[in-house]
């Protein structure tokens, strides 16, 4: 607060004098910072320069102005009006791209988070400002932000993050005069080296800081702060004697009491402590009761809870456990209504000890719930500042910074990313040639098949009709013949004796001639083709069916449809549409454990379908894993440009359809 404070010091630039709304505006605004003005007429001031400030022209000197009212509102705890001016600011100077004022407005929005014990939302906003002054390279302004960002950090129990920006914030402010941001620095170092117990560092660092406010006049209250410290530390480490030597060396500054009386009942109050611990008695009790009443009268509540506590431990070490534990409700109530955790955590685990067994196990059981619960939230709060750091641009500067220095290194990297892409594509390509001439020969290789199947079929085709022709002219010529002869003997023995027997032979003669017919029809059919120029593909897939349904114990139905020309249809459609019914029929014998299968082949939209269903068990399509039978399925549809869909669900049997252009 103290670095936050003397930034907003700083003298504003050399404005224009001759405007002399401007110098009214400035003049209302010098008015309400004027603490020896009640308030309300110093807020008055200000709501006259924020009316007067609209009517400026110049964003410039709105944005300055703004400014200073936002620090004005600071001054006099108008905590909602300090945000409203920050966040306006910020809007302006994104608006304006006015880097300058951008930082403040960050910081402004900062220093207002912390204060509302908002810390995430505080460190971002710190970040903003570190990032907005590392850009414009205002090194001691971004060290101040890496103070704030530490601080917060070292409240939360963020000790390496904080040491990290503590360390990271003394490198930046080294060289400039800013000592008493460099004091607190060290100060904060030596706070985090106390509370993981390395009290000789935490020591180091305290005089290390006060080094730097030997420099400055009129800092006594800060070397009080620091003298304080180094007694707390020793307290810490349990050298009563130097503690008490410290806390008197603070108590011995001319008129603490009535400057700063919060810091002297904290030291009556330590030095009480320190004395109890090394088990001194004279003047302790009045020592404590001394502390605890000027807490008290400032209603210092955070004071008044640790008074309560060294009381409590006081009266039990005097077995007085009625008043020690009035102290310590007292201090679990002051730390319930000021929401402090830590307070309250501490109060739970003393009333532990002063209660009676049962009420004590309460005590214990809350003790290490809420134990629990702020560990948890001290781990979430520090995610959320890994999260806010990484996303900061100061490593993406950087990198910038050290690429426009190895230059040479960049353009050979792009040089030989350029040569590994053209290599990449070239071997990515090559593989694409070599895939598609694969492909090529496969359709070749499936043509060639086809081809070989036809011409098989073909030869048994020929082989059997040329049979067929072999037994029809054995029919016509050898058994007609013979037939024709015995017809003709049995119609000259028509001159039977007897009227029987003459019956008889024309009932023979008659049965002969309806021989003769039907055995003149089977010549017939014998010798008419029964195949048409488009059979030999239906051929094929008939015996297919026919073959796999005795196998699986299915009934099959194939349907070609009559509109289809499979004459002028190319034998990689009729090959690949082969391979599908024959890959799903052997799926179908394998998994469906079907009844029923229907094939069907139609034309639609100029594509070729091919339907294939069966009454089988099905699968859930999005648990069935794509196998090697489908994934050839898929490809072969694919190298036809056509598509092919899977359906299926359980006690649903499965459908194939594929749709191919022709």
């Amino acid at each position: 607060m103290f670095s936050f404070v003397i930034a907003c010091q700083e003298k504003p630039p050399i404005i224009n004098k001759d405007d002399s709304l401007y110098k009214n505006i400035s003049d209302l605004i010098k008015d309400s910072k004027n603490s020896s003005k009640a308030d309300s007429l110093r807020n008055v001031y200000l709501i006259e320069a924020v009316n007067k400030i609209q009517e400026l022209d110049n964003d410039s000197l709105k944005t300055r102005s703004l400014i200073k009212v936002a620090y004005s509102n600071l001054l006099l705890r108008n905590w909602n009006s300090y945000k409203t001016n920050s966040f306006d600011i910020l809007k302006r100077c994104i608006l304006l791209k006015d880097t300058t004022n951008l930082s403040k407005a960050y910081a402004y929005l900062g220093y207002y988070y912390q204060s509302k014990y908002t810390p995430d939302s505080a460190y971002y906003f710190y970040n903003k400002a570190l990032n907005s002054y590392s850009l414009i390279k205002n090194e001691a302004e971004a060290g101040k932000m890496l103070l704030s960002m530490a601080t917060i950090q070292s409240v939360e129990k963020d000790y390496i993050g904080s040491e990290i920006n503590t360390i990271k914030a003394i490198s930046k402010l080294k060289n400039s005069n800013k000592y008493k941001s460099l004091f607190l620095c060290y100060n904060n170092l030596a706070f985090i080296s106390n509370q993981l117990n390395k009290y000789e560092k935490s020591i180091e660092y305290r005089k290390q800081g006060l080094e730097y406010l030997f420099k400055l006049e009129g800092v006594d209250n800060l070397k009080i702060v620091a003298l304080n410290g180094i007694g707390t530390t020793y307290h810490d480490r349990g050298d009563y004697i130097n503690a008490i030597k410290y806390f008197n060396e603070c108590l011995s500054y001319n008129d603490i009491q009535e400057k700063d009386p919060k810091t002297y009942a904290l030291l009556v109050d330590n030095l009480a402590y320190s004395k109890f611990k090394l088990g001194q008695k004279d003047n302790l009790l009045n020592l404590f009761y001394r502390s605890y009443k000027i807490r008290d009268s400032i209603q210092n509540k955070g004071g008044l809870i640790m008074s309560n506590f060294h009381l409590a431990e006081f009266f039990w070490h005097k077995n007085d456990t009625s008043v020690a534990l009035q102290h310590a409700l007292k201090a679990k109530e002051l730390a319930e209504q000021s929401n402090l955790n830590i307070d309250l955590l501490e109060s739970y685990l003393l009333l532990s000890k002063l209660e009676p067994a049962e009420k004590g196990k309460e005590y214990l059981l809350k003790y290490i719930q809420l134990s629990d619960s702020l560990q948890q939230a001290e781990r979430s709060i520090r995610e959320k500042f890994t999260r806010i750091a990484y996303e900061t641009d100061e490593i993406t500067k950087e990198k910038e910074e050290e690429e426009k220095k190895n230059w040479l290194l960049t353009i050979t990297l792009i040089i030989g990313g350029a040569f590994f892409t053209l290599v990449f594509i070239y071997i990515r390509q090559r593989s694409k040639n070599k895939e598609l001439e694969l492909n090529k020969k496969q359709d070749e290789a499936n043509v060639e098949i086809y081809n070989l199947m036809l011409s098989q079929q073909s030869k048994f085709q020929d082989g059997s009709n040329k049979e067929k022709e072999r037994i029809a002219e054995e029919l016509h010529d050898g058994i007609l013949g013979r037939l024709f002869g015995t017809r003709l003997s049995l119609d000259s023995l028509n001159e039977g004796i007897t009227e029987d027997e003459i019956k008889e032979r024309e009932e023979y003669i008659e049965e002969l001639n309806l021989i003769e017919e039907d055995i003149r029809k089977i010549s017939h059919n014998l010798k008419t083709s029964l195949f048409s120029s488009n059979s030999s593909f239906r051929k094929l897939v008939e015996e297919l069916v026919t073959k796999q349904s005795k196998i699986g114990n299915f009934e099959c139905k194939l349907n070609f449809k009559n509109s289809t020309d499979w004459e002028n249809i190319s034998n990689s459609i009729k090959i690949n549409c082969y391979r599908i019914i024959q890959e799903s029929l052997q799926n179908i014998n394998k998994y469906a454990k079907a009844s029923e299968v229907t094939i069907e082949f139609y034309e639609e939209d100029k594509s070729l379908i091919l339907s294939i269903r069966d009454n089988g068990l099905g699968y859930v399509e999005k648990n069935k894993n794509t196998g090697i039978g489908q994934k050839n399925m898929i490809s072969r549809a694919k190298s036809l440009k056509g598509k092919i869909e899977f359906n299926s669900s359980l006690g649903n049997g499965t459908g194939v359809i594929m749709k191919i252009p022709l």
